[in-house]
């Protein structure tokens, strides 16, 4: 009888120190795995910064030439066209969110859910609205407008490399036609090629009631509830050598 009964306190004091052990490994994995988690959600923020500034620091400088074939993409160049224009801010605007770990809103969001995203929405398109991007755009001339004193008004449309793909909707623009020697005072001729230089200045507005691009997806959505909108200054405008 007392064999058994040592044999039973050898057990448990053998046996109690090794589940203590296994609940400590247990812990100490669970502690290590969310350090990993926390280390690659900080590389990811570091990198998404990252970009961010090499985005707004080649906005002001003039992007090198590139091949034909890169070109006929409209988010190959930066900010090359309207196209290339929006998907910038839209991808800024979602890194931005994300890094303040607002979340897009949802149609089944409460109250206080959608209003705290109408008001990171509203902040950020203050800033962006203070911002303005050197642009160099290709295209046509499609139509001439009013003539202005010493300005003359045209519609304006990007095109591809290719000449073949419109790229976003006609622009509306004036121009001191100092600064544009050869658009003249008549109709322009629709099959000539214009290189237009001008300063982009976002107008971007908040539409709290549009989570969704309407039906003609006008004005065009960054985000839920934030419209794509901006304004030209144009600097030169000059006719396309062949």
């Amino acid at each position: 009888m007392k064999a058994i009964l040592l044999c039973a306190i050898l057990f448990a004091s053998i046996t109690q120190p090794a589940s203590a052990l296994t609940s400590n490994q247990s812990d100490a994995q669970k502690l290590q795995d969310i350090q990993v988690e926390n280390q690659k959600l900080r590389d990811e923020l570091a990198a998404a910064k990252k970009r961010i500034q090499e985005l707004e620091s080649a906005s002001g400088k003039s992007a090198a030439p590139t091949p034909a074939s890169a070109r006929a993409n409209p988010a190959a160049d930066f900010m090359g066209n309207p196209i290339a224009v929006l998907d910038f801010l839209n991808k800024k605007f979602t890194q931005d969110m994300a890094q303040k770990r607002v979340a897009m809103p949802q149609v089944n969001d409460s109250k206080a859910t959608r209003e705290n995203y109408l008001a990171k929405a509203k902040e950020w398109i203050a800033g962006i609205n203070r911002t303005s991007y050197s642009i160099d755009w290709r295209g046509r001339i499609v139509e001439m407008g009013a003539s202005n004193g010493p300005y003359q008004e045209f519609q304006f449309q990007c095109v591809s490399s290719d000449n073949k793909t419109n790229y976003g909707r006609v622009i509306f623009a004036s121009v001191l036609k100092s600064n544009a020697p050869n658009i003249g005072d008549s109709v322009a001729q629709t099959d000539s090629l214009w290189k237009m230089n001008a300063t982009l200045e976002p107008t971007v507005i908040l539409q709290a009631d549009m989570l969704e691009p309407n039906t003609f997806d006008n004005p065009p959505l960054i985000a839920p509830c934030v419209a794509f909108q901006y304004k030209l200054v144009v600097n030169r405008l000059f006719m396309e050598k062949n």
